[in-house]
């Protein structure tokens, strides 16, 4: 089985280079890179040449924007798997041969999800499940982002194109969610979806650290997760239910006095609310 992995990339040179590192040493050779480049200048291509005939290489220019890359990085796609590595994500040296053999073992597998954690083996990226169990509509937010995310092909062309109006650079104030938003569409068409937390992704947690950066991106990326419930028909009670686990560890954080993690958490369930109640008559309404 060949994977296509496509990877959008802008402002990142060292952790395109660990990503890359990690990709020579996968035990499952058949796969191909298509990196598509945002950058203004040439710094994806002193990484390329430094990886040259490691493995197969497409690389490939685009305006800036994450949902608006990937579209253009789908369009290229020829394995029989695809899959979405962050270029600040490391994969393990067995992750592709463990991920081939879940799919050549189940032909009726539609795509496979995986955990994120960070280098010391800690969920990392949000809560995630502990058990393995079909995705669904009500537990697909604790299994999968991303960079952990591997389909067949023709369940990513069921799923049609990510919505360039969600996620990192789309110009929005709904600064993620397009993975999940796509995942969805793979389950509206059919496929089946299995989460596994053994199929592991090494990726470092930003939402650790409370930032004034910190709390900008997660004031955009909740809202965009907000605006995510909203166009796939979810109940309202359901956004009030993600908004009130927030909720809770804000006000958990605040009777500890951890200011910053209760500021970060208000900000995620407050997001979450309006994104649910941005008007469904913006653009990229379905």
């Amino acid at each position: 089985m060949k994977f296509s992995l496509v990877t959008a990339t802008y402002g990142r040179s060292s952790e395109l280079e660990l990503l890359f590192e990690s990709l020579r040493k996968q035990t499952h050779r058949s796969f191909e890179v298509i990196v598509i480049d945002q950058n203004p200048d040439d710094r994806v291509g002193e990484v390329l040449r430094r990886f040259a005939g490691a493995f197969d290489v497409k690389h490939i220019r685009s305006a800036k924007g994450l949902s608006k890359a990937r579209n253009v990085g789908l369009d290229h796609v020829d394995g029989d798997l695809v899959a979405f590595p962050d270029d600040d994500c490391r994969y393990p040296a067995d992750l592709l041969e463990r991920v081939a053999k879940a799919f050549r073992e189940d032909a009726g597998l539609g795509g496979l999800c995986g955990m994120s954690v960070d280098d010391s083996g800690a969920p990392s990226q949000g809560r995630w499940a502990t058990s393995a169990h079909r995705v669904d509509r009500s537990n697909i937010w604790s299994s999968a982002t991303s960079y952990t995310i591997f389909l067949r092909r023709d369940a990513m062309v069921a799923a049609g194109k990510f919505d360039e109006t969600l996620g990192v650079g789309a110009g929005t104030r709904w600064g993620a969610g397009e993975e999940v938003d796509f995942l969805l569409r793979v389950l509206k068409a059919g496929a089946r979806v299995h989460y596994d937390p053994a199929v592991q992704v090494h990726h470092d947690d930003p939402t650790r650290d409370y930032t004034a950066a910190a709390l900008a991106r997660g004031r955009l990326y909740n809202r965009g997760l907000g605006r995510v419930l909203r166009l796939n028909g979810y109940p309202f009670g359901f956004a009030c239910y993600l908004s009130g686990r927030s909720f809770a560890r804000a006000a958990v954080s605040l009777a500890r006095l951890d200011i910053p993690r209760a500021r970060y958490a208000f900000v995620a369930g407050l997001g979450r609310l309006l994104g649910f109640a941005d008007s469904v008559d913006k653009p990229g309404e379905r």
